[in-house]
């Protein structure tokens, strides 16, 4: 009984094992769910089974290079503001014509023209007779920029550039005039422009303008071929008027860093709250010479002391040079050289004549000017003259706007810094030699690319060359 019980349970297990070995394969139903017949890309793949493992690794290597190349694109915005800056090389006045001394450019007479003191806008011959250039020199017409010209700079491509106000207000923009004379809008808008200089090496330009009118100050990159301009800084202070010190003139230093002239946000260091504070506090940035990575917007101050610091230039050696207006008074205008590290006296003007600014404090040195203008003349643009179109014994020397209306202003002069001219008379200011005469009011002086001088006049926008021309 026992055995056949036995047997009976050794046939049951034999045909329970005779059907798991005849069913469907586990090891089939696993493969067919991970890589079913039907799948679109498997004509891809090798369809013989010992290939069937092949599609995972062969994915994932195909990924990860996807994965790294997407990250590069975020890497190379970084580099842009490492890159180096391009250094600039000395120049000479090597094939500049041989030394002559033409004497100074003789005065106009003041009324009489097509609109009593001056020709008319359009009486370009008028303004032709009236404006005075020394002999050896001569006057040309270049054009008419549709606004009031601020500051002025060649381009890589030859055309003059310049910030504009516009339509009678403080608003402007950057134009560009071709050797022909006719002028298109490159860039804008700005509120108050005035600098612009273009890196060296590239034609990416630089402009010096308001955040709005009454407050903040900055500093604008304007892209290659125009375009809307992006900000650089947005922070610096501004503004004492609506038309005074403020981010002023812009050059590249031949160490490849942008300098900007800044102005003062007071006249005199006068307090808003007397009773509380005699002066007003200095802010670091103001009244001073900025020296700026423009690739990143880093600023350092070069030199203090400055009330309205309008154009800076440098000469073929790498001095710097510098206009800066006075105070409402008058007092105060003038020529500098700006050393780095100096201070250059504002607001401790008492030994002025002002007696309302603060005293000089105790570790104040305070460095010399360098010329002195007559009050009320309001300096403006300055060039070094480092062409080779002008005689040899030109070179390096410096040519100065005098805007206002004053006897010695409206003019343009030269001034020759390794021999400054001398007052011939106590408490008498001595005179720059005039260079040329009969403007209106004159902004801004640049080298063209032939080596002549070219002056904007701002009333009317008119622009003219003076060339050499020998006797």
């Amino acid at each position: 009984m026992k055995f056949t019980y036995f047997f009976a349970s050794l046939l049951l297990c034999a045909f329970a094992l005779s059907l798991f070995a005849c069913g469907p394969q586990p090891a089939q139903q696993v493969f067919q769910a991970t890589l079913p017949v039907t799948q679109n890309n498997a004509p891809v793949y090798t369809p013989t089974p010992t290939f069937t493992a092949s599609p995972t690794p062969t994915i994932t290597p195909s990924l990860t290079p996807t994965a790294t190349l997407t990250l590069t694109p975020t890497t190379t915005p970084t580099i842009t503001p490492t890159l180096p800056l391009l250094t600039l090389t000395p120049v000479s006045g090597d094939g500049a014509p041989p030394a002559y001394e033409s004497g100074p450019a003789p005065l106009s007479a003041t009324a009489g023209w097509s609109c009593d003191d001056f020709p008319c806008e359009d009486d370009l011959n008028g303004f032709m007779e009236r404006i005075q250039t020394p002999p050896g020199f001569a006057l040309e017409h270049v054009g008419q920029f549709p606004g009031q010209p601020m500051q002025l700079t060649y381009g890589p491509d030859g055309r003059l550039y310049a910030t504009v106000l516009e339509n009678g207000t403080r608003n402007g923009a950057v134009y560009a005039m071709d050797e022909n004379g006719e002028s298109e809008r490159y860039s804008g808008d700005f509120v108050s422009p005035v600098g612009l200089a273009f890196q060296p090496g590239t034609d990416i330009l630089y402009v010096s303008a308001r955040v709005t009118l009454e407050e903040g100050g900055g500093l604008w990159r304007v892209p290659s071929s125009g375009g809307e301009p992006v900000p650089v800084i947005t922070d610096l202070p501004c503004c004492y008027s609506v038309i005074d010190n403020q981010p002023n003139g812009l050059i590249f230093g031949p160490d490849g860093y942008l300098y900007m002239g800044i102005g003062s946000l007071t006249d005199r260091a006068e307090s808003q709250n007397p009773k509380s504070e005699p002066y007003a506090e200095i802010h670091p940035l103001e009244a001073a010479v900025l020296r700026i990575q423009p690739h990143t917007g880093e600023v350092a101050v070069y030199a203090q002391g400055l009330h309205n610091p309008y154009d800076l230039a440098f000469d073929a050696a790498g001095q710097l040079y510098a206009t800066d207006g006075g105070l409402v008074s008058g007092i105060g205008d003038r020529l500098l050289a700006i050393d780095e590290g100096g201070h250059y006296g504002w607001p401790y003007w008492r030994t002025r004549g002002c007696e309302e600014c603060p005293p000089k404090p105790g570790n104040v040195t305070i460095s010399d000017d360098l010329f002195r203008f007559p009050d009320n003349s309001a300096p403006r643009g300055l060039i070094v003259y480092t062409g080779t179109q002008y005689p040899i014994n030109y070179f390096n020397h410096l040519f100065v706007v005098l805007w206002n209306g004053i006897p010695g202003g409206q003019r343009v002069v030269r001034i020759d810094p390794q021999n400054i001219p001398q007052a011939v008379e106590d408490d008498v200011l001595p005179e720059a030699e005039p260079f040329i005469t009969g403007l209106i009011r004159p902004i801004d002086v640049t080298i063209a690319p032939d080596g002549s001088l070219v002056v904007a006049d701002f009333i009317y926008g008119h622009v003219w060359r003076v060339r050499y021309v020998g006797i």
